[in-house]
């Protein structure tokens, strides 16, 4: 399930926010998926790490008055996973991609982060 794989890259994401030497740590969250959602989740991961520099541009820009290193890590992590899957899967829905990162700021965040996050990429949505 796509929402699990999902998740296991949230979690990794949020732990290099922290931690640089993890080396094996996404196998480790991963290895209850199924082969096609460790696959999904490994190009998830990709694509959030191969455009972190930029997906933090775009967020600067859309998040008027709060500084990067302000924004609940939480929530920069559920963020640039909706990102990447509105920018580089063409079969996840624009409002899938959304609601499914606005699903991990609720599981992993506060309880405002629901709205900021789907804020968020709503505009993002429409500015790409």
């Amino acid at each position: 399930m796509r929402s699990l794989s999902r998740e296991v890259v949230f979690q990794y994401i949020f732990s290099r926010l922290f931690n640089q030497g993890d080396e094996g740590l996404f196998d480790v969250l991963a290895k209850d998926l199924s082969k096609d959602d460790k696959l999904f989740a490994e190009q998830l991961l990709n694509a959030v790490t191969e455009n972190a520099t930029r997906f933090d541009e775009q967020l600067k820009s859309l998040s008027e008055n709060f500084k990067l290193e302000r924004m609940h890590a939480a929530d920069r992590c559920a963020i640039y996973i909706g990102m990447a899957e509105l920018d580089f899967f063409k079969d996840v829905p624009t409002a899938v991609a959304i609601d499914e990162a606005v699903k991990l700021s609720a599981k992993f965040s506060t309880e405002k982060s629901t709205d900021y996050v789907n804020g968020i990429l709503a505009e993002y949505s429409k500015k790409r």
